[in-house]
Formats: structure tokens, C-alpha cells, sequence
């Protein structure tokens, strides 16, 4: 009998509605769910084929132990035994440091999962824990907290009323429009702000979606967009197109105006590659509009100077009166304080890492540096990691040497779908619950949407017969450790009790799950009843957008925005020190990433259907001018060589990256491996953040060079001769 259930889709900030056919117990179609009155448009193959992952041939149901070579199944009492035993050996000889945890992007949309992962981590405790923001939004964060007062003060758009869009380093008609918040929809409303008269200013170094779309697509050199942003600001300061309102609620805009008057205007032009009169018409344009507000996303994130660029950006909205007005950025309240939840649930780690001394960013540390605290011995060496739903030797820098780093670990404990290229080593490998298999109300993630929007995540299928759900994993390993999950005692003793209850009445739903929690939340909210949401099963708006909540919400002594950060006013002084540098002879291109609205970083890429195998996953996009004068034609092999790597791909010959840049898919790469022995590996497309090195590193936010990272182009038979 065929039924359509309903949820939404848990992959991405855009949340789309999905509907899901299920024919006797399985999944046979997922469209967009129509009755959903806010997310489904922005439906894309990544909710269509989710239930691919459901279904995967490949998937793991049951625990599986390493024995030598190849992995046996295993119940779930001996894999908690055995890990637990090991993990309180490690304690015992090392310390609780020396164990940490890596958490990627397939369960970040998930309530329940990452918030027992770190209920877990502050159990034993250790500050070792690495998050894919660190290869992904650290920039945002970093600025928001020197900023605002909290990396998690994030400000969303008002596309609907804005008169001038400038976008830098974002592609929403691939990626959406989201980045730590996102706009339903958002690049169609943009187009119909457009078509209004909006005036829609794109900065890429590639012609986009997006920028074949703009009024004006700037081709800017990459990693030099701070250039650009302090150009602009230069410019509305001189011409005093300031807010004079807003920027009496700011520090330290004396000093920015210090570093617009020392400033070239000539020099920071040359540094960008963006014309002197391009700038001043630029500015123009966005200060004088009637409501406008500048985007800064991955592009600009994942340079050598994203946070300077995210930080002049975000100025650049502030002094211009673009913060809290229709048609500007805004800060979204959701259904609770989120803000002042984490906080008291989760106190910001301050523990540098061991080895390079780096402060953690919004709670976790730098991926970079995992190999580093792995591979060096002394007190608080990591001899066990547990990765949750993440694949870090393709997401982020310098794979090969991660991957060499994870084979030393005494303990290697992997929970996730499918066994991935950063599982090869593992001695666990967990089962998963997907977001199609698990009934949760994420609270926080209401607070990232445009408009007041709330939905319930429904079950559409049971998980696999016995698997355990993620959370219920980390809890049973906590309680068999007996270690006080979120660091408080009380937690373990409401989780044995309530079980205890459940199992003498027969009851289950009187044992603990983690509804406790969102249900306590929504509750002291005090903004919309639980009844309510669980009732509206497509969602349902509980209210109407508002202003003003931002200036409330911000988290510094005084209650006024940071101008100028110290920090960021040290880099940004040194930078304008040293002059623009010339394209090195032995690495003369700068290689950019993008992506794929088929695949989510490096997860997705194992689907069997053919939509998530882009023809283009082992190429590079160059200059058709560039590759006349490297003699590379199109299609012909090609060897991308930087300081870290080479790799071998086929060259796409093109207008439309500039010249002296390369673009690269990234994602790709990753192989897939059958645990028990049967299947040959497979792999998909090429890893391009092998060529990125680990420490080369944005000095404020730890982040690598994913975008920007020097890199020469030889044709294959050329290479292999040398």
C-alpha cells in the first residue's frame, strides 16, 4: 500500500519540505512537499535521491569490528564494551585530552546528534573536539565574536526589500542562499527583487550562475576581496555616506577611518585587480541605495584573509545603516534565546591546542591541526578519536597526511552511513540513523531562517532493525564509562531512571530522548506551543519578520558593535605594510573551489544515482588564454602541482574563471569501501584538497587556503618527464 509522509529535508540550511512515498515499509520517490508554505523550492537532487543513503548497498546496520583486515559484525554490548574499556585505558595512562572528536556536516542539521556528541565530550572532559566549520564558516564566527560578542550571532538577509544586492564570493543560484542562516528560495526572490529594479553586484572570480546573472560581475583576484571592501569603505567615508545613527552604536569607527586614510585607493585597487573607478562606482551604488546589504560567503571565507573580508563586509553594512532595516541584514530571535542556551550548555572552550597553541573557535579547533596533535608525542597527545558523520582527510587540507596520522591512533571509532576514505583505519565502525529514520524538533535551527518559520522532522521509515540512533549510541557509551554526560551527574541518572520506568510499564516513550530537551526549550521560549508544532506537519509560520532584535542580542560589554577588533586591525595593518605580491614563477595560477548543488562537501558522493556524479569531478576548469600559453587543450590530462600535492585531472578550457585562476570541484575523491570483504573500493573524482597545505593558514581563523592556494598546470606528459 503506498502512503506520503512528510518531513524536511536535514542536509543543508535550506530545509526544503520533502514529501516521501513510501510503498510496503520503503521508500520509493521523494518530491518537493507543496503544503510546506516556506522551504520546498529550493528542493534540489540531494532531497530527491536521499533515500539513495537509506538504501545504500553499502550500508552499515549492524556494528562491525576490525579483526586484522576486514571487519565481523558485532552486537552493540560489545562494541560499547570493548570502546569503553579502551577509551578508560587511554584515561587511565594519558588523560581524558587524549581523546578527541570530529563532527562533519551530515549530522550538523540533526538536534539530537551533536548535541550528546558534546554532552559526551564534557563528560570525560577534552577540549579536543574539530568541526567541519573550520574548513567551512570559521571566518563568520571569528568575526562575530571579536565583533558582537558571540561567533554565533549570525545576520540574515531581507531580500524581498532590497534595492542593491553585493554579493562576494557566493553563488546562491547553485549553493542557495545560506550560510549559518539562509533565505527560502533566495536566489528566485533575489531575481524578483531584480526585476523590480534591484541592482544585483556580484565579485567572483569565476563568471557563476549567479554572476551571468548580475548587473555587474566583478572578476576579482582571489584572496584579495578585503582590498576591494576597505576600497569601498574608503570611498563612502570620504564621501560621507555614513549612518550617522547606527555608527554612534559602534567602537572604534575612528580607527577604521585611520585605515581608509592611510589607505591607497590606487593600491588597494592594484591589489584586488578591480579598477579605482570600479570601486568609487561601486560604493556609490550601495550607499546611496535605498536599502541594500553585501553577502560574504565561502568564496571570500576560505582565503588567507577571509576574515579580514568577512569583517569589512559585515562594517560595511553597519556604517551604512544597512543592520535591522528592511531590506538590509537582520538577526533572526527563533523560538528561544539559542545564544544564551549554548552558552550555559556548552561554556566556549578556551584550551589552546597542544602544538601550534591556537585558541578553539566557536568551541572546536582547526582541522589542520589534527594530524599535529595526533603525530606528536608529549602529555595530551590524542591516541583516540571518534569522527561522527564526517570524511576529513577529503574535506579539508592535506589528506594524505591526516590519513597517515589516523592509522597511528590506538583508537578509531567511526559513526556514519557508509565506511569512507577517513574510516579505512577505524577499529568501530557504528551504524547511523538517517534524518529520513528519526522524529527530532531541531529549536535552534528556527532561529536561521529568514522568516518565523518552524517544523517538525518526522520519521518516514524505521532505521534498520536494532540500529540505535546516534545519541542513544553516545549515551550508552557515557553510562557504561560512568562519566556525567554534559559534565552534570543528574543527566545520567534521569536517562537510567526514566528507562527503568519504561521498561517496568512497558512503555517506551516514559524513556529519555532527547524531545526532553527541545520540548524544555520551546517551553521557556514562550513563543509558540509544542501542541502547535506538532500539529502543522508541512510547518507553519508562527509570526510576522521584525527589526531591531540584533542591537538587544549583542553579546559585548557595552553593548555596541566592535568596529575594529584589534586583531583584525594588526593583520589588516601589516597586510597594507607589505606590498602586493607577484604570482610566484613555480606556482603562477590560484586555485578556487566550487561545488555542486548534487553533492554536500564530501558526503553524497557515494549515491548510486548518476545525478550525483557530475561529469566534472576529475577536471579543472582554466583560461582559455592561460592554457593557449601552457599548450593545454581542452580535455587533454593535465598535472595540478602546488607545494603539498599533485594530482592528475582533465583540463576544461574556458572563459570563464579570469586569468591566473583556476577553478577546481571540490568534494570529490573519496573512496568507498565494503566492510565485509565482498566489494571492490570505488571512488568518485579527484580529492583537489590534497594541494592544500595544512599550514597555510588564515592567521585569524585557522582556516586553509581551500581558496587561493597557489598551483601551476603541466601537461601530463610534460610532468611525468620532469
Amino acid at each position: 500500500m503506498s502512503e506520503v509522509r512528510y518531513t524536511y529535508c536535514q542536509i543543508c540550511e535550506q530545509c526544503c519540505g520533502l514529501a516521501a512515498t513510501v510503498d510496503n515499509g520503503r521508500i520509493v520517490d521523494i518530491q518537493p512537499d507543496q503544503n510546506n508554505p516556506y522551504s520546498w523550492r529550493d528542493f534540489c537532487v540531494k532531497g530527491a535521491k536521499a533515500h539513495e543513503v537509506v538504501y545504500h548497498p553499502r550500508r552499515i546496520t549492524t556494528p562491525m569490528r576490525r579483526v586484522g583486515d576486514h571487519y565481523e559484525p558485532a552486537t552493540y554490548e560489545e562494541a560499547i564494551a570493548d570502546i569503553a574499556m579502551r577509551l578508560r585505558k587511554i584515561m587511565a595512562e594519558h588523560g581524558s585530552e587524549a581523546i578527541g572528536a570530529y563532527s562533519g556536516n551530515p549530522q550538523s542539521f540533526s538536534f539530537s546528534a551533536p548535541t550528546f556528541l558534546s554532552a559526551f565530550l564534557s563528560a570525560l572532559p577534552t577540549h579536543n573536539y574539530y568541526f567541519a566549520a573550520s574548513v567551512d564558516t570559521n571566518a563568520l564566527h571569528v568575526a562575530a565574536q571579536q565583533m558582537y560578542g558571540s561567533p554565533w550571532l549570525s545576520l540574515n538577509s531581507d531580500v524581498d526589500n532590497c534595492r542593491c544586492f553585493l554579493f562576494v564570493g557566493t553563488n546562491p543560484a547553485e549553493s542557495g542562499h545560506g550560510w549559518v542562516g539562509h533565505v527560502a528560495d533566495g536566489w528566485k526572490r533575489v531575481l524578483a527583487a531584480q526585476e523590480k529594479g534591484a541592482d544585483l553586484i556580484v565579485v567572483d572570480p569565476r563568471r557563476t550562475p549567479t554572476a551571468a546573472k548580475a548587473d555587474l560581475h566583478i572578476a576579482i583576484k582571489p584572496g584579495e576581496d578585503w582590498a576591494f571592501l576597505l576600497g569601498l569603505i574608503k570611498v563612502i567615508v570620504e564621501q560621507r555616506w555614513t549612518h550617522a545613527e547606527d555608527c554612534a552604536r559602534t567602537n572604534g569607527l575612528d580607527e577604521l577611518k585611520a585605515f581608509c586614510s592611510q589607505a591607497s585607493l590606487t593600491d588597494l585597487a592594484l591589489r584586488c585587480d578591480v579598477s579605482e573607478e570600479v570601486i568609487r562606482d561601486v560604493a556609490r551604488r550601495f550607499a546611496t541605495a535605498e536599502a541594500a546589504h553585501c553577502v560574504t560567503r565561502t568564496g571570500t571565507g576560505q582565503s588567507r584573509n577571509g576574515v579580514l573580508a568577512e569583517w569589512l563586509s559585515q562594517s560595511l553594512n553597519v556604517i551604512t545603516g544597512r543592520i535591522e532595516r528592511p531590506g538590509g541584514r537582520f538577526f533572526a530571535t527563533g523560538l528561544f534565546d539559542f545564544i544564551g542556551a549554548i552558552e550555559s550548555m556548552f561554556p566556549p572552550a578556551a584550551t589552546p591546542s597542544r602544538v601550534r597553541g591556537l585558541a578553539p573557535i566557536a568551541g572546536a579547533h582547526t582541522l589542520a591541526e589534527l594530524p599535529d596533535e595526533i603525530e606528536t608525542p608529549g602529555k595530551g597527545q590524542i591516541r583516540a578519536l571518534l569522527i561522527h558523520g564526517g570524511n576529513p582527510v577529503v574535506s579539508g587540507p592535506d589528506g594524505h597526511r591526516l590519513d597517515a596520522a589516523l592509522a597511528k591512533l590506538d583508537l578509531l571509532v567511526s559513526i556514519d552511513f557508509v565506511q569512507r576514505e577517513s574510516h579505512r583505519h577505524a577499529d568501530w565502525l557504528i551504524p547511523a540513523v538517517h534524518f529520513l529514520e528519526r522524529s527530532e524538533l531541531h529549536p535552534i535551527m528556527a532561529a536561521f531562517h529568514d522568516k518565523p518559520f518552524v517544523q517538525m522532522g518526522r520519521t518516514i521509515v524505521d532505521p534498520p532493525p536494532g540500529v540505535r540512533h546516534d545519541w542513544e549510541f553516545l549515551a550508552d557509551l557515557a553510562l557504561a564509562m560512568d562519566i556525567p554526560l554534559f559534565g552534570k551527574p543528574v543527566m545520567n541518572r534521569v536517562i537510567k531512571a526514566s528507562r527503568w520506568l519504561a521498561k517496568i510499564t512497558g512503555v517506551k516513550k516514559l524513556a529519555f530522548d532527547p524531545s526532553w530537551l527541545s520540548r524544555t526549550m520551546v517551553r521557556k521560549g514562550g513563543v509558540v506551543k509544542w501542541a502547535d508544532i506538532d500539529k502543522h506537519t508541512h510547518g507553519f509560520f508562527y509570526g510576522e519578520r521584525s527589526y531591531g532584535a540584533f542591537w538587544k542580542t549583542l553579546r559585548t560589554p557595552d553593548k555596541k558593535v566592535n568596529l575594529c577588533p584589534a586583531p583584525f586591525a594588526e593583520q589588516l595593518r601589516g597586510l597594507l605594510a607589505t606590498p602586493a605580491q607577484a604570482p610566484s614563477n613555480d606556482y603562477p595560477l590560484k586555485m578556487i573551489s566550487r561545488r555542486r548543488v548534487q553533492n554536500m562537501n564530501s558526503w553524497l558522493t557515494e549515491t548510486t544515482g548518476v545525478l550525483a556524479r557530475p561529469l566534472n569531478s576529475d577536471a579543472v576548469e582554466i583560461n582559455v588564454e592561460d592554457a593557449a600559453q601552457l599548450g593545454i587543450a581542452e580535455g587533454q590530462r593535465v598535472c595540478v602541482i602546488s607545494r603539498a600535492a599533485t594530482v592528475e585531472v582533465r583540463a576544461i578550457v574556458s572563459d570563464r574563471v579570469r586569468r591566473g585562476v583556476v577553478a577546481f570541484e571540490q568534494g570529490w575523491g573519496s573512496r568507498l569501501f565494503d566492510p565485509a570483504g565482498k566489494g571492490a573500493t570505488e571512488q568518485y573524482g579527484v580529492n583537489r584538497n590534497l594541494l592544500v597545505s595544512n599550514d597555510d593558514l588564515d592567521p585569524l581563523s585557522a582556516m586553509p587556503a581551500l581558496n587561493g592556494t597557489a598551483v601551476r598546470i603541466e601537461p601530463l606528459a610534460a610532468a611525468m618527464a620532469a
